[in-house]
């Protein structure tokens, strides 16, 4: 695999994730990815930019998305950076898991997915305010 980028910039709504998600499938099928790995890259991506659109706005504000995805030899590499509130996954501690099917609750499961994906995230808040996460996944399974 030698190394390509894809960028894509969109409007964190609901609207923007869907057009970006057809955007990212169609560049994946570009490429001779084995199962498991295309999953992983659109598994991060959907959890990722998911949590971005539901949580990454202030009330009245509006989030721009960029992803940077970096195809290299042994890596493929996310990179989502906007210019939302304030968030370093990395810090989030998901609730303990249910003890019986009455206390479980839908969600809150996404970024532990994540992290079992990825080999590591990378946080930082850069200089110009934005949040930049970086999760870089095995280019094979």
């Amino acid at each position: 695999m030698t190394s390509q980028q894809l960028e894509l910039n969109f409007p964190a709504t609901f609207a923007g994730f869907e057009q970006a998600f057809t955007e990212l499938r169609s560049s994946l099928d570009a490429h001779a990815l084995a199962a498991p790995v295309r999953y992983n890259i659109e598994l991060v991506f959907e959890e990722i930019a998911a949590n971005i659109v539901r949580y990454g706005a202030a009330p009245g504000s509006q989030v721009t998305v960029r992803l940077r995805l970096e195809f290299a030899d042994r890596r493929i590499v996310l990179s989502f950076e906007d210019d939302g509130v304030p968030f370093d996954p990395r810090d989030y501690t998901p609730a303990p898991p249910a003890t019986s099917l009455q206390d479980a609750t839908l969600g809150g499961l996404g970024l532990k997915l994540v992290r079992h994906a990825a080999d590591s995230l990378e946080y930082c808040r850069t200089s110009n305010g934005h949040n930049r996460l970086t999760v870089s996944l095995a280019a094979y399974p």
